[in-house]
């Protein structure tokens, strides 16, 4: 019969031994898979959001709102449904831009609209339209390299694409760029 001696410290390496290689696993951070998960999903959620920017000497400069708007992590970038963005240029002269679905980068400082984008020079009575639309919000240009129509009144212009300086309230159109103009009626 082995010595109680004996028993007591097998009994307590054993134990030791169990205790070492018998960890609750509650790590920290989430498997891998769990992981991945988390990525896909935004980080905020916004409903009828919107943001105004004003400059240095608190004249406002720009307006964007969205039906919702998502937040994600990755990419830094916001998801928006029916995103509407205004410039204010001073003098009371604004651009309004509108669309179906937008993504705002927000360390490029870029609005990306698609679906059914609309560009109005809200003074003049312009309509712009195109189905894909980049704005540089800090440089304040709007690019389209999609098909674009531009309405005033009864005159009709299209182009297979478009440079907008929304500051200096100058659109360019190329290339192929057609235009119907109706003469007043005498």
């Amino acid at each position: 019969m082995p010595h109680p001696f004996l028993q007591l410290l097998l009994a307590i390496t054993l134990v030791f031994a169990a205790s070492y290689f018998w960890k609750s696993r509650t790590g920290l951070e989430p498997d891998p898979k769990t992981s991945a998960q988390r990525q896909g999903l935004p980080q905020t959620y916004l409903e009828q959001t919107s943001s105004w920017a004003y400059s240095k000497q608190g004249m406002l400069t720009q307006i964007l709102e969205a039906a919702s708007a998502e937040h994600f992590s990755r990419g830094d970038q916001t998801l928006m449904r029916e995103p509407r963005f205004y410039v204010h240029n001073g003098n009371d002269k604004t651009w309004s831009a509108t669309a179906t679905q937008g993504r705002f980068r927000h360390r490029a400082e870029k609005l990306l609209l698609s679906q059914g984008v609309t560009l109005s020079h809200d003074q003049t009575g312009g309509h712009l339209e195109t189905r894909a639309m980049v704005i540089d919000v800090k440089n304040r240009i709007a690019t389209s390299k999609k098909p674009v129509t531009i309405t005033q009144g009864p005159h009709l212009t299209r182009a297979k694409g478009m440079v907008a300086h929304l500051e200096e309230e100058t659109i360019l159109l190329s290339p192929n760029v057609e235009s119907t103009y109706v003469l007043p009626q005498s």
